[in-house]
């Protein structure tokens, strides 16, 4: 037989996909994708997290050589001791001020970003490691006004909310024994994820410490999709915990305990929900207070 014949026959013979076997094909496909996308997200948020907690024990490390270079005390900045009562904190004020310390109006008194941006500005740490890879954050990049680099010691503070992931322990305080410094209780909490505020659909102030998930949910750090967040604790250790209620005696690190001091004995509720807003400090002498809340930006 010639063998254009046989080409011909073989042609004969071949068909094409039927609907039925394209529909099989694409329903296994779609099977397959439902299968593989959320394990493949899963596993990425997973290395986030794990990242994230580099950072923040790589920064508890930094505050702590701080510390031992300076009396004991982790970093803030010029504290408002003639103020009203009750002083509250301010939030990335004079990021292009020479001296965070010189009282000149540029950075505010009881500045907590400020305080933390004297880990840059004296070399403890570097502008990436305050970046939590699961948001869309982005390092410091260390310019000035004319948006050229600028050396960390010309600089005071972060030049916007989306260069810091993480919230601090604010440490101006004025509770009876309250003090920010390396002597403070080994599961009191200094950094987590960023204090989620009561914006949108978050409200650190609503869910009680008994809380079931879904509700908790609505004052966790957006950081990790408000599955919970990495905190670093006094002794340097750092945990994802599913709760804000993570603090001494299961403080909530997000909120200050009451919007007055309080005095150091009795001890208070530690479960209580708390209070949150600028005008709020540390009411207790192990009071976790974490700041800045998300949305708040430079004045």
């Amino acid at each position: 037989m010639p063998l254009s014949a046989v080409y011909a026959r073989f042609r004969s013979r071949r068909r094409g996909f039927t609907a039925i076997e394209l529909l099989v094909i694409f329903v296994i496909l779609l099977l397959l994708l439902s299968i593989f996308i959320p394990f493949i997200r899963k596993t990425r948020e997973t290395d986030h997290r794990v990242r994230c907690q580099s950072n923040l024990r790589a920064i508890g490390q930094a505050l702590s050589k701080y510390a031992k270079s300076n009396g004991g005390t982790y970093p803030r900045v010029v504290a408002d001791a003639a103020g009203t009562n009750f002083p509250g904190y301010f939030a990335y004020t004079g990021p292009y001020a020479d001296n965070p310390f010189a009282g000149d109006g540029r950075v505010s008194a009881n500045d907590v970003t400020a305080s933390l941006f004297l880990l840059i500005r004296q070399g403890y740490a570097t502008p990436d490691l305050f970046v939590c890879p699961s948001t869309g954050d982005v390092p410091d990049p260390l310019t000035g006004p004319d948006a050229k680099f600028a050396p960390p010691e010309s600089r005071s503070n972060f030049k916007r909310a989306r260069n810091l992931s993480y919230s601090y322990a604010n440490p101006f305080g004025r509770a009876p024994g309250y003090r920010l410094d390396e002597y403070r209780d080994a599961v009191f909490v200094l950094m987590a994820d960023r204090n989620p505020g009561k914006a949108d659909q978050s409200d650190v102030t609503a869910p009680p410490f008994d809380a079931k998930a879904l509700d908790m949910a609505r004052a966790n750090s957006t950081n990790h999709r408000r599955a919970g967040q990495s905190v670093l604790y006094a002794d340097i250790h750092v945990e994802f915990r599913s709760s804000p209620y993570a603090g001494v005696g299961g403080d909530n690190i997000y909120t200050a305990l009451s919007p007055t001091p309080l005095p150091e004995q009795p001890q208070p509720n530690l479960t209580a929900n708390g209070v949150l807003g600028r005008e709020f400090s540390p009411a207790w002498k192990f009071d976790s207070y974490l700041v800045p809340v998300e949305g708040e930006d430079r004045p």
